[in-house]
């Protein structure tokens, strides 16, 4: 068996070529987040977040946009974050649209925020939990010009502890 000894000009070849691929993976490590974060095109992304930790009844969340784009497919959520003293499994919302020629149009919706078993359905950790629930897929806007939503909770308690926030998210459907 021979051993090979490598030259000081070896080694720093060797060095050199580990130093740039070390590069390489971090410049890549780094972009990665990047282009996921550039994924969808968001209209709105707006919350309203609730002081006392408590979403009551009197508290209505209103947001205004302008929609230029009437050809797009969008994405429609309904966000919300909540903490374990939230007492169900679900939230339903009343969810209403003011459309540009001053119809509207209101929804009701449930929002699952726990499976049947109490496991929290959204994204988080020590306890708060990220929903963002899907209400309408792939849907154009049928007319130019500014719209509003607005959502109040539609359960029979007038306080839902453990929802801190409320929000709408559209983005652009893929």
């Amino acid at each position: 068996m021979q051993t090979r000894i490598r030259t000081h000009k070896e080694i720093k070849v060797i060095n050199h070529e580990k130093r740039n691929s070390l590069s390489g993976l971090l410049v890549t490590l780094f972009l990665i987040p990047l282009f996921w974060s550039c994924g969808n095109e968001v209209l709105v992304d707006h919350t309203v977040e609730f002081e006392k930790r408590t979403w009551e009844v009197q508290d209505k969340f209103k947001t205004q946009f302008e929609v230029t784009d009437t050809v797009s497919n969008f994405n429609f959520f309904v966000t919300l974050r909540n903490t374990n003293d939230y007492p169900y499994q679900n939230v339903f919302v009343f969810l209403k649209t003011d459309f540009p020629n001053g119809k509207s149009k209101l929804d009701t919706i449930n929002c699952p925020l726990a499976d049947a078993k109490g496991k929290w359905l959204g994204k988080g950790f020590s306890g708060v939990y990220d929903n963002r629930i899907l209400f309408m897929a792939r849907k154009r806007f049928p007319l130019m010009g500014s719209y509003s939503i607005s959502i109040e909770h539609a359960m029979r308690d007038e306080e839902l502890p453990g929802i801190l926030d409320v929000g709408v998210r559209i983005e652009k459907a893929q």
